[in-house]
Parts: C-alpha cells; sequence; structure tokens
C-alpha cells in the first residue's frame, strides 16, 4: 500500500473543519488503508494518529494506532461525553516528568495540553458501522488531539488558549523530558 505525504503547518487544510464521509465504498478503503500504512511507516515512531486534514484531505477520518490495540480506522467521530474538567497529564515515573504531546504535523515541537481524562466516543469504521468506545488517560488524549485536527485545530493552538509553553526539541527541556 502506498504512503501519503505527511504536510505541515501553515499548510491551510490544517486549519479547515474537515467535512463529513458519506459514502462508505471501496475508494474510502483504500484511503483509510493508505492512512494507516503512513501513519504505521512514519519517520517518528511516536506518532500514534495520523487524521486525514494531516495528508491534505479535508475528511472527518483518522486513523490510531494506539499501545497494545490493533490499528483502526475513526470515520465521523463525536466526543458524546466527558470526565468534568480538562487536566494536564503526567508521566508515571519517579520524576513526575509533565506528558509532552506532539504532531506529525509540526515536527519537533511539543508541549502540554489539558485534556479529558476520560470521554465516550461514538463513531464509524470503514463499513459503516457505529462504534462506541470509552476512552481514559493516554487512548483519551489520542482521540482528542486526532479529533482536534478533524475541527481544524492544532495542539499548539490549545497549548496558547491555555497559556501554556511551547516547547522545541533543541531545548535542554524537552531533551530531559524525551530521555525520561
Amino acid at each position: 500500500m502506498e504512503k501519503m505525504k505527511i504536510i505541515t503547518a501553515p499548510h491551510p487544510v490544517l486549519k479547515q473543519k474537515a467535512r463529513p464521509i458519506k459514502n462508505f465504498d471501496l475508494k474510502l478503503k483504500r484511503f483509510g488503508q493508505q492512512l494507516l500504512t503512513t501513519l504505521l511507516e512514519a519517520k517518528d515512531p511516536s506518532g500514534v494518529g495520523l487524521a486525514a486534514p494531516q495528508v491534505g484531505e479535508s475528511k472527518r477520518l483518522f486513523a490510531v494506532a494506539l499501545p497494545d490495540q490493533k490499528p483502526f480506522l475513526v470515520i465521523n467521530p463525536q466526543i458524546i461525553d466527558h470526565s468534568q474538567e480538562k487536566t494536564y497529564f503526567f508521566l508515571a515515573d519517579e520524576h513526575h516528568h509533565p506528558f509532552l504531546e506532539g504532531c506529525l504535523s509540526v515536527p519537533n515541537t511539543y508541549g502540554q495540553v489539558k485534556r479529558w481524562p476520560a470521554i465516550s466516543v461514538v463513531f464509524q469504521d470503514e463499513n459503516g458501522k457505529e462504534k462506541k468506545m470509552f476512552l481514559k488517560n493516554f487512548d483519551a488524549i489520542v482521540f482528542q488531539h486526532e479529533y482536534d485536527h478533524l475541527e481544524g485545530i492544532l495542539f499548539t493552538q490549545r497549548i496558547i488558549e491555555q497559556k501554556g509553553k511551547i516547547i522545541h526539541e533543541e531545548t535542554p527541556e524537552i531533551k530531559k523530558a524525551v530521555k525520561a
């Protein structure tokens, strides 16, 4: 399966709200498989999600490869319920390092984003079948990050809205956090 080119900010499609998918046909299945292949073969091994807008397509679709789960496609997602407050996440290590989000479309850039720690979602698979999931912690972060792509929102925008700090890879802070 052919890999697609991942676009980077400030490409305009990354700032657009993606269009809903109506046709669950062979063309969609091929596109979904290409998106999964692109995610799994991305140069950045920390990439666990890839949204259609990140390959230049305004479609409400993303691929996820969560730890210990088979990679899957999420089409026309909705967050139908969530925990009360958004929070920052921390790594479960002895130093309690902050969890830093990154993005394949914003290379070498990281930061803390407040997200809901638990969400209930509904979406369709590549056959149009409705799926429901309850996601917590890291899985919930990934889903919300990719969902934001479909809304035309980059994680850096969330950091700025939350008055956080954007960190670039070459800083000592990120080197320390990445090594943790």
